[in-house]
């Protein structure tokens, strides 16, 4: 398996699984000791996020 960075921010990182072909999604909440939530999308999820994540651009502009 062998990740590629496609976004690292302080709080917020998304890599691709090019062995599983699967988006992983990291947030920590930024503690000193940071709690890490990781989220394995497979295409069919990641089309689903980006469709939400629209959705909610859409009403906050």
């Amino acid at each position: 398996m062998a990740w590629v960075h496609m976004l690292d921010r302080n709080q917020l990182s998304v890599k691709l699984d090019d062995k599983d072909e699967a988006a992983i999604i990291e947030v920590n909440d930024g503690g000193i000791a940071p709690n890490y939530v990781a989220i394995r999308l497979n295409e069919h999820e990641i089309d689903e996020l980006i469709e939400a994540l629209q959705r909610v651009k859409q009403a906050i502009q």
